[in-house]
């Protein structure tokens, strides 16, 4: 009966250190034709690090199936996205971050594709 309780509660412990699976959440790089690539893969990072959520990959982004103007002072449509554990999805939306998921809609022809980050 002992080996039973050891047992069980061990996984019980166990299943605590399990953040779950990955989930890809991003946000926008604020970058402007002509101006400004707006803000860098390390500081969009640096915002969730300073809600101690831990970051596994950053890449860069762009979505797709929207219509960008080309104008100087117009957005761009980088995002910025990261790989964090979907147990801290919730903090990560209160501080401005989405589902990369969210940006797909077969209906509407949007989504997402992966682009090389500029180096910092």
């Amino acid at each position: 009966m002992k080996i039973h309780l050891s047992l069980l509660t061990s996984l019980v412990l166990l299943s605590g250190c399990n953040a779950g699976d990955p989930v890809m959440v991003y946000e926008s790089r604020n970058a402007l034709q002509c101006e400004t690539t707006g803000i860098s893969p390390s500081e969009s990072a640096a915002k969730l690090s300073a809600e101690d959520i831990e970051v596994t990959e950053t890449v860069c982004g762009r979505r797709t199936g929207v219509a960008y103007p080309a104008a100087c002072g117009m957005g761009t449509g980088t995002i910025l996205i990261h790989k964090i554990a979907e147990a801290d999805l919730a903090v990560a939306k209160k501080i401005g971050f989405q589902k990369v998921a969210e940006l797909v809609d077969l209906d509407a022809g949007t989504g997402y594709e992966f682009v090389d980050c500029e180096k910092e």
